[in-house]
């Protein structure tokens, strides 16, 4: 799996939305961001005083895809952003060691998969399976021990985490 990236101009945003969704690309996290790479400082005017403005408003989208799909959704993502001018942003590429999906226990490619199903080899959905059985166990008995908490709040402090 790999983590991809992308610090961009918001107004690009839509657009690149847009096209990982009609690749089936929901999941990503956006933030805005300010930054500034090799575009210069603008000069901007605000009652009568100027001021420089060294940061600039970007939005950084974190999208985790599988190792076969990076080579297309970066190409979307500059296809995009990309206007020809400093300032478009960067796109950064890493290596993911792993995922799970919480609600589910899931492991791996399968909690990245957006509700696709994902075909594994028979040895490793062997694999997979067992690790997501030994963490669906493991939910379930802290959710009993939550539960049992939840019934006698006024002991929380004296509970020793097994």
């Amino acid at each position: 799996m790999k983590k991809i990236e992308a610090v961009i101009r918001p107004e690009r945003f839509p657009a690149i939305s847009a096209a990982l969704q009609e690749i089936g690309k929901d999941g990503m996290t956006v933030s805005e961001v300010r930054g500034h790479g090799n575009e210069l400082g603008a000069v901007q005017v605000w009652r009568g005083r100027q001021y420089k403005v060294d940061l600039h408003q970007k939005l950084k989208l974190e999208i985790v895809v599988q190792d076969a799909e990076v080579d297309q959704v970066v190409n979307m993502i500059i296809d995009g952003a990309q206007t020809g001018a400093n300032g478009d942003g960067k796109i950064f590429i890493s290596h993911i060691e792993s995922a799970i999906r919480i609600s589910t226990g899931e492991v791996g490619d399968r909690a990245i998969a957006n509700g696709r199903v994902v075909k594994l080899s028979p040895k490793a959905e062997i694999e997979n399976s067992e690790v997501v059985e030994v963490l669906k166990k493991d939910v379930e008995s802290k959710n009993l021990i939550y539960s049992e908490l939840q019934k006698d709040k006024h002991d929380v402090n004296n509970y020793i985490q097994p």
